[in-house]
């Protein structure tokens, strides 16, 4: 036996290291490569499946609720009813307009309503031509025919005028046609206190010198027109038309 023991073969027993080429540097294995594209490969179908998300699929279903909106033509339903000059009423500072009025006020519908409140009317709203700007029907005719006559009653029964202001208080916002007639018949009778006031005060002063008398005869006079211009105005209005009493101011409009 010898004294030196047998030493290993290095050159066989030492394992080489891998071979990597100078390309590669410290990239991982091939193997490990694969790996991490499959993960990129497993997380793409996830991704994928959040567009199939049902909540998101709800969403465009909502988004076909904008078939909804096209209701609002529905909106748009209330024109033909008021033809588009009605529309135009809104801009008479109230919101309602005359539309607010009742189903029988038909002239909230005619080519009267575009005309804003309390502005001058044009020629066409008067005389026998007048009926189609207006286009009252049979009820309102009727109620400006009374609210003539009722002004006209006053100086037979003193308290006529009452009804007219009623009628007018009650239908200026609801019939252009009515607000028309009772704004003319409560002007008549401004004009016709204002005269028989004047006419008697002159009249009581000159009495004095003796022709006083003859201006109180005025009185009977200013009545008898009173009357008989509102039978005229009454009249065309229950023939659907327009009347401006002449001599008279538009205070009420």
């Amino acid at each position: 036996m010898s004294d030196n023991p047998q030493q290993p073969n290095n050159d066989q027993s030492r394992p080489m290291p891998p071979n990597y080429s100078p390309q590669s540097g410290s990239q991982p294995p091939a193997g490990s490569q694969q790996q991490y594209g499959s993960q990129q490969q497993g997380s793409q179908p996830g991704y994928g499946s959040q567009q199939q998300n049902p909540q998101y699929g709800s969403q465009q279903a909502y988004g076909s609720q904008q078939q909804y909106g096209s209701q609002q033509a529905y909106g748009g339903q209330q024109a033909p009813g008021s033809g588009q000059p009605y529309g135009s009423q809104q801009s008479y500072g109230q919101p309602g307009g005359y539309g607010a009025g009742p189903v029988g006020a038909s002239s909230a519908f005619g080519p009267a309503a575009s005309v804003p409140m309390g502005a001058e009317l044009p020629p066409a709203a008067y005389g026998p031509g007048s009926v189609g700007f207006w286009n009252a029907d049979q009820t309102e005719r009727t109620t400006a025919l009374w609210s003539h006559l009722a002004h006209a009653a006053t100086y037979v029964i003193g308290l006529g005028w009452i009804v007219t202001l009623i009628l007018f208080i009650i239908n200026k916002d609801k019939s252009p046609y009515l607000r028309h007639h009772g704004a003319q018949s409560l002007n008549l009778l401004i004009v016709g206190v204002i005269a028989a006031f004047g006419i008697g005060l002159i009249g009581g002063i000159l009495t004095i010198v003796g022709i006083g008398f003859l201006i109180l005869l005025l009185l009977p006079v200013l009545t008898i027109y009173m009357i008989v211009i509102e039978i005229i105005a009454g009249l065309a209005a229950n023939r659907g038309e327009g009347y401006r009493i002449p001599m008279t101011p538009n205070w009420i409009k």
